[in-house]
């Protein structure tokens, strides 16, 4: 069984600022690249191309759309670039790919899905808190258009490697 994810890699034009960022807060910084994740970290024994055949069935009619992130938050043990532009989105495809085929593999610890990028993971939430503070000034804007989603595999040594991407119509 293979170990997946399927989330977003955002192409913004400064995208070297959030890089920088997680170089310093996070440690799978040098593993996978800036993405905002839409279904979390699961094992399945779907083959690739019945994750293609998913995404297709599940995505299709979504058109590419506009993200925009900015502006630092923390939640628990983890630090956030958090949404300003293109959540609805996100959420209607989250919930597309949940509701159906991947169900089974929702967190039990996920009421709420509130898309980010995170950028940092800590030992506990008051070193969270005090990275936020100490990175206030980072108020950069990133935007980008979205147009496909990918699927990767999580290597043994957690690095990322694309198996699927899935052009939005």
């Amino acid at each position: 069984m293979k170990k997946r994810t399927i989330m977003i890699f955002p192409e913004f034009e400064n995208i070297d600022l959030i890089d920088r960022l997680r170089e310093k807060y996070d440690p799978l910084a040098d593993k996978v690249c800036p993405h905002i994740t839409l279904v979390f970290p699961f094992e399945s024994s779907f083959s690739m191309d019945e994750i293609a055949e998913i995404l297709r069935d599940r995505l299709a009619g979504i058109k590419p759309f506009q993200v925009s992130v900015n502006g630092l938050s923390s939640l628990g043990r983890w630090m956030f670039l958090d949404m300003s532009e293109g959540a609805d989105s996100l959420c209607k495809i989250h919930n597309a790919l949940y509701e159906h085929e991947f169900t089974k593999y929702k967190p039990v610890w996920m009421n709420t899905y509130t898309p980010h990028i995170t950028v940092g993971v800590f030992d506990t939430p008051e070193a969270a808190q005090e990275a936020c503070e100490m990175e206030k000034d980072f108020k950069h804007v990133f935007t980008c258009l979205v147009d496909k989603v990918t699927v990767e595999i999580i290597g043994d040594d957690e690095r990322s490697i694309i198996e699927v991407e899935y052009l939005l119509d």
